[in-house]
């Protein structure tokens, strides 16, 4: 056992210092300008000219030309004959998807929790949607207040949390509904009151792009949920965090900010590609929205 312990450790080491010798070594330039113009189609939202092409990849039409021609010839590409629109080939799309095959959406927002925590020094959890509702799946308590109460298996609730607001917003109704009616009974469930509160929630997660809530499973203690999608833009899982009201006095909780950029980093590792920038989002991928100055 200890043999092979040792093995591994070497194994890893000589991985690393595989990798610091990779990032040293010189490539190949035509290799890179070639995967930027497959980036400029891949980026597209369908054919492009290639004036668009050229202007997508920061090269001139006939450099552009050329990288396209050879991506053709590959199946990297294709080209319509009757426009003359480039798109990608038949061969992109069997690389893409064996790339998707390959990646575990959990692993990956595992990864993305234990970085966020080590960062923010604040408890973090990652959940999916489970038989109960939204149940956590990861845990780490940060360096921070302790949230007690929380822990793996922890079925959040969908009114009164943030991980739940963000379920709410981006799931379809006949999903949450039997866990709606575990939290509401009796003629609560059919009111008016639930309907404008559960539009509310909706709305307040779909405009700034994360769940907030303050006071739920401690006195003044702030929930944060943000979502990360897959694909086809279908919700997997949620980050949440749990802390003190960083706010500042423009209402920006850097907290917040890391949760939000750290979730849109695991959604566009599973290929998720909004239609539009999230307004949460800025040009440096840090959060600049509007918190939803709810109370639990």
């Amino acid at each position: 056992m200890a043999k092979a312990k040792i093995a591994r450790e070497a194994r890893s080491r000589q991985d690393i210092s595989d990798v610091a010798v990779a990032s040293e070594l010189q490539g190949i330039q035509s290799v890179e300008t070639g995967f930027a113009v497959l980036d400029a189609l891949a980026n597209g939202e369908g054919p492009l000219s290639l004036g668009e092409v050229a202007r997508n990849s920061d090269l001139s039409p006939s450099q552009a030309r050329r990288y396209l021609v050879s991506l053709v010839r590959c199946g990297l590409a294709t080209q319509d004959t009757a426009t003359g629109r480039y798109d990608l080939g038949s061969r992109s799309l069997r690389i893409g998807l064996a790339a998707l095959a390959r990646v575990d959406a959990i692993d990956l927002a595992s990864s993305a929790l234990k970085d966020m925590v080590a960062k923010i020094h604040e408890a973090g959890t990652l959940s999916v949607w489970g038989d109960e509702g939204p149940t956590v799946i990861r845990w780490l308590r940060g360096g921070g207040i302790g949230v007690t109460s929380l822990g793996l298996g922890t079925i959040f609730p969908l009114l009164s949390s943030a991980t739940g607001h963000v379920f709410l917003a981006h799931l379809p109704s006949d999903m949450t509904r039997d866990k709606l009616r575990r939290e509401v009974s009796g003629p609560a469930l059919s009111s008016v009151e639930l309907r404008e509160r559960l539009e509310a929630i909706k709305n307040g997660v779909l405009q700034s792009g994360y769940g907030w809530l303050k006071g739920h499973f401690v006195d003044n203690i702030r929930g944060a949920g943000a979502p990360i999608f897959d694909s086809q833009g279908e919700l997997v899982a949620v980050l949440a965090i749990a802390g003190p009201d960083r706010r500042d006095a423009k209402g920006h909780d850097s907290s917040v900010e890391a949760l939000v950029h750290a979730a849109a980093q695991v959604s566009e590792q599973l290929c998720y590609r909004p239609a539009t920038q999230p307004q949460f989002l800025t040009a440096n991928g840090k959060s600049g929205g509007k918190k939803n100055g709810r109370s639990a």
